[in-house]
Order: C-alpha cells, then structure tokens, then sequence
C-alpha cells in the first residue's frame, strides 16, 4: 500500500489541474443557463433566455466574422507555411538560422507588441484608413504560421528525403510528386498546422485590439467591448459558444484525420 502511495498523489495533481483548468469553463457554462439578470453560481433557476440573446444578430454576426477571418487565416498560412516548411527541412542555405527567426518570431513576441508594431507599419504605408477585414487577416496570417510552419516541418522531418528521389527517378515530375506523393503522406501535419492557425485566430484578442474597427470586429473584441458593462449572463452564453466552435472541430478532424496519432503517435505504437 506504501508503495502505490507515490500513484495516488500523482492522480490528486492531475485531478487538481484538470479542476483548475476545467472548473472555470463549467462555471460559465452553468451561468449562462441562469433565470436571473446577474451573473451568479449556484444559478438563480433555469432558462434560455440567454442563449435566445446570444444567438441574436449582435452577436452572430462578430462570430461569423471570426470563422470567416479564422478559417482564411489558417488556409493563407499553410499555404506559407508548406515552402518555408520544405525549405527548412530540405535544404541548408546561408541565412537559414535568419529565416528560421523571422518565421518564429510570432511566437517568441508577445502578440500585443506584434499587434502594435503591425498597426505602426499600416499607419507608415497609409492604410490606417482602411483598417478591418484585410489589415485582421494580415495579422493573423503573421502570427499563425509559426504554427503551421512547425507541425509541417515534422511531418517532412518523418518523411525520407529519398522518397522524392525515388518517384523522380520513376519519371514523376515535381508537381506530380508534390500532389500525388508528399501531400498525401504529410496531410496530417497540414489539416493539425491549419486546426491550431484557426484556433490561434479564432480565440485572438490582443493583436485585433489594434487592428479591428467598429462593424468589422472579431467576437473577442466584442465581448472584451461588451465587458465595459459587466459580465452579464449573455456573455456566459456567448463564451460557451466561442469554447463549443473550436472543440466540435477538433472532435471532427480527430474523427476524419486522427489528430491526435500525429501529435501523440499510432496506438499501439
């Protein structure tokens, strides 16, 4: 018994972090259920008042703004990402250790000063006056490719080089090999490094902060707006959606590509 104690401690950490982390979600989820106009747990009685407000205009329209933005972002950023991906991983080139910080640069900066020097650079070029949809996508095309970049260059790292060789010395051009031969063995790294591209967009806030403007505003900036007034049942709501959007798609690429084969290896393996 002494010696399963060690065990026992360490399933009481985990049950403690997934309390921590879990915990809150269940909160909100609950308040947004609640028949009172405050926000408060236990709940005051049961009712979809909320989600009825919710899933008004005002707030589907910001949300159907982020998965356009979201699923753009993450389509533009695998298709950066699969060159870089293939020149990093393929070829050794002088200035490679540059580009390999510039391409993780997103990722080592904190997102506000990424958003702030972006804003800088669109004031400089004068498209300060057209900012919205175009100057969003931008950014968050900057700040997700770290993320594709990276889950493609392992699947290129898992792939032998020679198999290129060998279907261009049966006659296969590069364009044949590319579509026929490289994408389907590296899909999974492309659907993961587009599935994080669209989480990182979606769930953003401190660089649309600078780069969104009134009418064209990511859901996180409304319901950072929306705060100003308190944390009313609506936004419990809204937040459980926001959390349900990206969940229902990693649910359905773990069903359709087996998501987590790639990041944690076959079973049984």
């Amino acid at each position: 018994m002494f010696g399963m104690r060690p065990w026992t401690v360490l399933r009481a950490v985990v049950a403690a972090i997934y309390v921590f982390m879990l915990g809150p979600i269940v909160i909100t989820v609950l308040v947004s259920f609640n028949a009172g106009t405050r926000s408060v747990f236990p709940p005051d009685g049961w009712s979809l008042k909320w989600w009825a407000e919710a899933l008004s205009e005002e707030w589907i329209d910001p949300i159907l703004f982020s998965l356009q933005l979201a699923s753009l972002a993450a389509i533009l950023s695998c298709a950066v990402a699969l060159p870089l991906a293939f020149g990093l991983t393929r070829h050794r080139f002088p200035g490679r250790n540059l580009v390999v910080l510039l391409v993780l640069g997103p990722l080592l900066l904190p997102t506000l000063a990424t958003g702030l020097g972006l804003l800088r650079v669109f004031e400089f070029s004068g498209l300060i006056g057209s900012m919205g949809f175009w100057t969003l996508l931008i950014g968050h095309v900057v700040i997700c490719i770290p993320f594709a970049v990276r889950t493609i260059a392992v699947s290129l790292h898992g792939l032998p080089s020679n198999v290129e060789a060998a279907a261009a010395s049966l006659g296969a051009s590069r364009m044949v090999v590319l579509v026929k031969i490289i994408l389907p063995l590296i899909r999974n790294g492309l659907v993961a490094g587009a599935l994080f591209a669209f989480i990182h967009s979606f769930t953003d806030i401190n660089l649309s902060l600078f780069l969104a403007r009134p009418g064209a505003s990511p859901i996180t900036v409304k319901i950072l707006g929306f705060l100003e007034f308190g944390f009313a049942p609506t936004l419990a709501a809204v937040s459980a959606i926001t959390l349900i959007i990206p969940l229902v798609l990693v649910l359905l690429v773990q069903r359709s590509a087996r998501l987590g084969d790639f990041i944690y290896g076959e079973r049984g393996a």
